[in-house]
């Protein structure tokens, strides 16, 4: 949660009471917590509070090992679906825009741009913020238009798969090579409330990626260009890769 500016005034207050040797020593301390912070994508989300941590569906240590190496190279990220805010004795905090918030620390030479169909408040130095619909091409093209292209695409939105489907179609292209598009939450799929259903179902997240793996099996008839060179499934989310010139 953010702190709100009565509490870092308070902090601050009682930090101009310690000498001023331990003052620096805390001061060391706190710069080196931060710099370990931001190279462990975990530790970044437990900070925000985003159900990505370990503390919720565990897939900050598979962004991690996906991308931690390449980390200072990313310089466009974009997520769907991005929460709101909500106030807490009169201050902001963070009940909404955790992971972006997370994505900015964690790419530190990112953009990162965050999409949801219902206006929130939060934009702040590095994230931009667009409301509007994740199954509009017009405007997903917006956005590629804008602010692509994109070394990370999330679908973290609807999760509803005719909107899944949507997104990719038109986000897809706006991938840069080597860079990846996630679906997270893919469990729902099989949720009848999110127009899921059995194994087979049409329509759903899970069909989209059987469509994908023969896609990239069979490159040569492939229905998806630019083509793909890996999937990375895991427990309820897919990396998908886009294909490169090295690959």
């Amino acid at each position: 949660m953010a702190q709100p500016s009565v509490y870092r005034r308070l902090r601050t207050t009682a930090g101009a009471l310690l000498p001023t040797d331990k003052r620096t020593q805390v001061g060391r301390w706190e710069r080196a917590l931060r710099a370990r912070r931001a190279t462990d994508l975990d530790a970044l989300a437990l900070h925000y509070g985003t159900d990505k941590s370990t503390a919720g569906h565990a897939y900050t240590p598979i962004y991690q090992r996906l991308l931690g190496a390449r980390r200072r190279q990313v310089t466009s990220v974009l997520e769907i679906g991005v929460g709101g805010t909500s106030s807490w004795h009169g201050y902001e905090t963070l009940a909404g825009g955790h992971s972006l918030r997370m994505w900015r620390d964690y790419f530190p030479n990112a953009r990162i741009v965050g999409i949801d169909l219902h206006a929130k408040g939060v934009a702040a130095p590095r994230i931009s913020f667009e409301q509007g619909d994740q199954a509009d091409p017009n405007f997903l093209k917006h956005i590629a238009d804008v602010y692509g292209p994109f070394d990370l695409v999330i679908d973290d939105g609807s999760h509803i798969g005719r909107h899944i489907r949507a997104s990719f179609e038109v986000l897809w292209d706006a991938v840069t090579p080597g860079g990846f598009y996630v679906i997270e939450d893919l469990e729902v799929a099989y949720d009848p409330e999110w127009e899921g259903g059995p194994p087979g179902t049409p329509g759903t997240a899970v069909e989209l990626l059987k469509e994908l793996v023969d896609s990239t099996v069979a490159r040569h008839g492939g229905s998806y260009k630019p083509p793909i060179s890996a999937m990375h499934l895991h427990a309820n989310i897919a990396f998908i890769k886009r294909a490169a010139p090295t690959d």
